[in-house]
């Protein structure tokens, strides 16, 4: 069999049914003798094929160092031909029982590469499930393969699979001293460009990965423009996730750390702020890094579940070190950029100023100057008369908003549909009991579809009753990378929260307007009609009690359930350690505060429908 037939032909079982014409004259013992030594130029060929295919561009940077590792021992396999070679042109000597001799060491190296070369052969492609896709994501993919046109790989055979085989095979033939001396040298060398990527990412936020090896998978169709558009948009939770089936084994215990860390940076660099080297990162944060949940102790630490032969070959204490000080100073960076230079607590204190309603003085002004256009159809009215009444209040100097910096971020929007439609179209029906809100992230965003204005057209029948007050809503502008915080799911929770007090606060100027009119002569004069006198003394109570209710629920609401979780929100934000907690406490805060208002139980909103 010919070199370029073997390489053409990946083939497992054509490694296992090579067979030699021997002389059927020679003597028995040579004969035996040779046998012995025939599978020697087997492994050779299998090897030499194996590296001839995997070393093509196509098969990744792991591939590539893999193959370059085992062209050292090739390289030594001919030195050891031309060496015999040179013995048997040269010494009256040399026999095939010199021979047998000589080869034992080499017939052990070439069998464990032939070993290694028919594991990676034989790996089994699984069957993908047929799931729906993003579409964004499938046109993506099918023009980067138009193009570049190239062949592609699975991902079974390149990238982390191939490091978690070389591991697998460095453990469990670690008993033979010179098996676990060539797979520690494989695996170190073919883990080299895996490290290289790995450090692109944990020190500048970047993924240069053209091969798609890498355990961190980047969706370029999730953009952060979206997240002050889409409702359920989940840009932080999809932009950047974990390869499944691509993370090293002895990567595992860290790929959070490690997903994390890139993160942080991703999201530093794109606010254009810049990142400091490896150098000086272990400078600023040396002092630091025990505040970390990353202990570095190989006997101790939660990252030293992999075997020590592992461990050493790809120097795992020293990326351990590194990746301390990377997450680290990541998470530092980008809570600094949140707290300090985005001013995250001022904004959500502004916010809360605004859409709670907890100093009201600006809507009572709003509504009172644009109280002629709120009574018309929603439809009919100018959205740019009423942001030009709301800018008048906001810049009123007697107004407590004219002191606020984000005073410009406010706008005046009106909503197409009724309040309890809209929170219907968003409440999960599989919680309704327990009052959950739906997780964005469970089909709506595979499939692309979101609960923005054009989305909900299709779900809900539009209201084109609604008047200004019933649909009237505030927006507010927000820029990256606080829109990862405050984003456009978050505002739209925010809305409807607004809109619930607004409600509150309406009907209860109606009511007040109903006893002013019930202090009028008319109402004033008694009849001598018992029936009328009754009835009306029934109104006043109604009335009254009414009033009652509504003026006690709008306590519940603000003092009882808004502002107090809004202080518990404070309180948390002042001691947080990580990112992920700010996105945390905050989601938890609007959920909760959605819940306690009774705005997530379906039953009790049907009965207003």
């Amino acid at each position: 069999m010919d070199d370029s037939t073997a390489s053409s032909t990946d083939d497992t079982n054509v490694w296992n049914t090579i067979k030699y014409d021997i002389d059927p004259t020679l003597d028995p013992s040579l004969k035996h003798l040779v046998e012995k030594l025939l599978p020697l130029a087997t492994y050779y060929i299998s090897v030499q094929a194996f590296v001839e295919l995997y070393a093509r561009y196509e098969y990744g940077t792991i591939n590539h160092a893999l193959c370059s590792g085992i062209r050292v021992f090739l390289k030594e396999y001919l030195t050891f031909i031309a060496q015999l070679e040179h013995q048997f042109q040269t010494s009256t000597r040399f026999t095939l029982q010199r021979l047998w001799f000589y080869a034992q060491n080499t017939l052990q190296n070439m069998k464990v590469l032939h070993d290694l070369a028919m594991t990676i052969r034989s790996i089994q492609i699984p069957p993908k499930p047929d799931e729906e896709e993003d579409f964004d994501a499938v046109i993506e993919g099918l023009q980067k393969e138009e193009a570049t046109d190239e062949v592609q790989i699975p991902e079974e055979k390149k990238g982390g699979a191939i490091l978690n085989i070389l591991s697998e095979r460095l453990i469990g033939l670690s008993g033979d001293p010179n098996c676990k001396k060539i797979y520690t040298y494989l695996l170190s060398a073919a883990s080299v460009p895996y490290f290289e990527i790995l450090n692109a990412w944990i020190y500048h936020g970047e993924i240069k990965d053209p091969y798609n090896e890498f355990m961190v998978l980047e969706k370029r169709n999730v953009n952060k423009e979206n997240l002050k558009e889409d409702f359920n948009d989940t840009y932080w939770e999809m932009r950047y996730t974990i390869r499944e089936g691509g993370v090293p084994i002895f990567l595992e215990t860290m790929k959070t750390q490690i997903l994390l860390a890139g993160k942080y940076l991703n999201v530093v660099r794109e606010c254009g702020v810049s990142i400091a080297n490896p150098e000086e990162m272990q400078n600023e944060m040396s002092g630091l890094v025990q505040e970390l949940n990353i202990n570095s102790d190989r006997g101790n630490g939660p990252f030293m579940s992999t075997r020590s032969e592992v461990w050493a070959a790809v120097d795992g204490s020293r990326f351990v070190k590194n990746l301390q000080v990377a997450y680290k100073y990541a998470n530092q960076t980008l809570l600094n950029l949140l707290m300090e230079d985005q001013q995250l607590i001022g904004r959500l204190r502004s916010i809360k100023h605004y859409f709670f309603l907890d100093q009201s003085d600006f809507l009572t002004s709003f509504l009172d100057l644009a109280k002629d256009e709120l009574k018309q159809s929603a439809s009919k009215i100018p959205q740019s008369r009423l942001q030009s009444l709301m800018d008048l209040v906001l810049r009123n100097p007697s107004s407590v908003a004219a002191y606020d910096p984000f005073k410009e971020d406010v706008k005046v929007s009106m909503s197409h549909f009724r309040l309890i439609d809209q929170l219907l179209c968003i409440i999960n029906p599989s919680s309704i009991e327990g009052g959950g809100i739906k997780d964005p992230r469970i089909d709506s965003f595979e499939r692309s579809q979101s609960l923005s204005s054009s989305t909900m057209s299709s779900v809900i029948p539009t209201s084109t009753d609604l008047s200004g007050y019933e649909a009237l809503i505030l927006d507010y502008t927000v820029t990256f990378p606080l829109s990862l915080i405050i984003s456009r799911k978050a505002l739209t929770k925010y809305q409807l929260l607004f809109r619930h007090i607004l409600n509150m606060k309406h009907v209860e100027d109606l009511l007040c307007n109903a006893w002013m009119e019930q202090k009028n002569e008319i109402w004033k004069k008694r009849s001598n009609n018992p029936e009328i006198e009754q009835w009306k003394s029934k109104i006043f109570s109604l009335r009254n009690r009414m009033l009652t209710f509504v003026q006690q629920f709008a306590y519940y609401v603000t003092n009882e359930v808004l502002e107090p979780n809004y202080r518990r929100l404070e309180t948390n934000l002042t001691s947080i350690s990580t990112v992920d907690q700010v996105l945390q406490f905050h989601s938890d805060f609007l959920d909760t505060c959605l819940t306690e208002c009774m705005l997530t139980n379906s039953k009790l909103l049907r009965v207003s429908c």
